[in-house]
């Protein structure tokens, strides 16, 4: 149930009590003036701090300006005639006994007026100081307060009101956030932002465009549910107290309306982000509610047990936008297509991999490879007479059917192995195999991708280097290490169950985000993160992508001839792409480059991967010849 908001006339707090200037309804009913007594005699010293307080009680009430000096000059005779004026006393500027009861009486209200500001600051309900002017600010503040802690929203300090706010039980608002906080809190908005469908960006704890963005659509959403003029929501993007309580609260629902099928608007977009997120929808969200849409919806309905449909209600509503949401055991499959992106296709590419008709590290995006590899697969299931084929003919396009397929894999089809014949001298000769190339370069492709073949081993010819790998493979799976390409090692190669070569290092360059990525082998037998290295790759396509297994530490000063710079801990990847250091004039770190400094994050290199040297020195002094696979995607 939507939370209720109690609406209240905007009644002045304690307006026949706060006459300010500028803040007063009426004067205040006059004082009847008790002069002070004359045979009560006050020292100099005593009167003196008679007027101090006098002064100071005009400085708290608005009359006067400056500093409580205890001297009876212009300014303060000023002040005591517009402070008698305005509250019915003879306008002598003296300060008599009837002016001075008028100010003690005035500062006791004031001082109320202090303590509930100062508490409705300390509650985060409103900002800056405690004024003792109870104007529009303080009323409005009270007003939330009251709307937050299921009071009636009137502004008016009422017993109950009162004893809510001065009580422990009071509901303390969260600190206001805007763009450019960051930090635990701003992460913890962005969740929640995320589960009620308003952020469709990355959760990284900074409140940047992304977050204002998902904000406004937040504030926007309060408007049109009634919350905005009770609470003084505006849709600026600047989550206040107030926005960030209703998001965090446990009982504010955000259903509007029912979404049915072909229905279009920001509802609908919020329910698709809210069942992509749960792994229901794969497909990106949009403001349509498609068919695709309607079989993640009615699939989502099933799993959170409240019966099938094809209409998201309010029950609904309120489960899907819930922490307890059921998450999705699989995507609802869909046909995906050359420029499709997302786990369907993550999924096709995994598939082809492991069958060994893609050379490629998975994106999740449907590109010109994986529609070799789709070919590559059509032609060898023609060529096996298989009834799968027909699925495969258009390269372009993956039905459901045909994702289907390749999770099914390939069947064994034979044995791979060295030949061996009886020699003229009659001893056993051992040849290479290339009776069958499309098997052997299936399974040379499938043991590059687990890092047991270097790419220029796969050649379709089953050699000593295929032999030597399988090898390798068998002893990495548990299995006897034969070198033959059996049953049993082709089943587990085939699988996406296959462990691959477990090196002590995996070096990871991301072109996109322009780092590098270290992982070390744990004692469990699992990479873990140790190191993360803002770098430069090659302008254009300059820096080769693929899997890269023959990576060594070449020169502690590196010499490039034809660019005539320095660099230093230089590291072969290959060929003439390396990692080494940013650059320098010569050899000596006095003449460093630095505008090779200043471009890394950015694309900048020939090819190679610049980094800071402190980086390059990491890489160069722990990962030797052999002991890690270089992956550059």
């Amino acid at each position: 149930m939507k939370r209720t908001v109690f609406f209240g006339s905007a009644l002045c707090l304690v307006a026949a009590l706060l006459l300010f200037p500028g803040a007063r309804a009426e004067a205040m009913p006059p004082v009847e003036e008790t002069p002070v007594a004359e045979d009560v005699l006050l020292t100099s010293e005593e009167r003196t701090e008679q007027l101090r307080h006098a002064q100071q009680m005009l400085i708290d009430l608005g009359y006067l300006v400056g500093n409580a000096d205890g001297m009876l000059g212009p300014h303060t005779a000023e002040a005591l005639r517009a402070f008698q004026a305005r509250n019915g006393l003879e306008q002598t500027g003296e300060l008599d006994g009837a002016t001075l009861m008028a100010l003690d009486a005035m500062a006791e209200t004031v001082q109320s007026a202090r303590e509930i500001q100062q508490r409705l600051i300390e509650l985060n309900y409103m900002g800056g100081s405690a004024d003792g002017i109870f104007g529009e600010r303080s009323q409005r503040a009270l007003r939330q307060f009251q709307a937050m802690n299921g009071l009636e929203a009137t502004g008016e300090l009422d017993d109950a009101t009162r004893a809510a706010l001065f009580s422990e039980d009071a509901q303390v608002l969260p600190r206001r956030l805007t763009g450019g906080d960051r930090g635990e809190e701003v992460e913890a908005l962005q969740q929640r932002l995320a589960q009620f469908g308003f952020l469709s960006g990355e959760v990284d704890g900074v409140y940047g465009a992304q977050t204002s963005a998902a904000v406004t659509r937040f504030q926007r959403h309060l408007i049109e549910q009634g919350y905005g003029e009770s609470l003084d929501i505006v849709d600026d993007g600047v989550a206040t107290a107030v926005t960030q309580a209703l998001l965090f609260d446990d009982l504010y629902s955000s259903y509007i309306r029912d979404v049915a099928p072909g229905d279009e608007g920001s509802e609908v977009l919020r329910a698709e982000r809210r069942l992509n997120q749960l792994g229901y929808m794969d497909m990106a969200p949009d403001e349509v509610f498609d068919e695709y849409s309607v079989r993640a919806a009615s699939q989502f309905r099933l799993d959170a047990r409240i019966g099938e449909g094809d209409v998201l209600d309010s029950e609904a509503f309120e489960v899907l936008f819930s922490v307890d949401a059921p998450v999705a055991e699989h995507y609802v499959p869909h046909d995906i297509a050359s420029g499709d992106s997302g786990l369907a296709v993550r999924d096709a590419e995994n598939a082809l991999i492991a069958m060994g008709m893609l050379v490629k590290l998975p994106d999740g995006k449907y590109s010109a490879e994986v529609e070799t590899a789709v070919t590559r697969l059509h032609d060898y299931l023609i060529a096996r007479d298989s009834e799968n084929a027909v699925l495969f003919e258009e390269p372009a396009a993956l039905s459901i059917e045909a994702q289907a397929a390749l999770q099914e894999g390939l069947p064994f089809v034979r044995e791979l192995s060295l030949l061996r014949e009886e020699g003229e001298d009659g001893e056993e000769v051992v040849t290479a195999n290339s009776s069958d190339p499309d098997e052997v370069l299936r399974l040379q492709r499938r043991l590059y991708m687990l890092y047991f073949l270097g790419k220029y081993g796969v050649d379709g010819i089953y050699g000593e280097t295929s032999a030597a790998a399988v090898t390798a493979f068998q002893a990495a799976n548990g299995l006897p290490e034969t070198g033959v390409a059996d049953r049993a090692t082709q089943e587990r190669l085939f699988s996406q169950d296959a462990v691959c070569d477990m090196r002590p290092y995996r070096i990871e360059v991301d072109i996109s985000k322009q780092r590098v990525f270290c992982y070390q082998l744990s004692e469990a037998g699992e990479y873990e993160l140790v190191r993360t290295c803002v770098c430069s790759t090659g302008l254009g396509n300059t820096t080769p992508r693929g899997i890269f297994l023959d990576g060594f530490p070449v020169n502690r000063w590196h010499y490039f001839s034809k660019f005539h710079c320095w660099a230093q801990y230089s590291f072969v990847v290959e060929g003439d792409i390396m990692f080494h250091s940013v650059l320098y004039s010569d050899q000596d770190t006095s003449t460093l480059r630095t505008g090779s400094l200043y471009a890394l994050g950015s694309k900048a290199s020939h090819g190679c991967i610049r980094l800071k040297v402190e980086d390059a020195k990491w890489l160069f002094t722990n990962c030797k010849r052999g002991s890690l696979v270089i992956l550059i995607y």
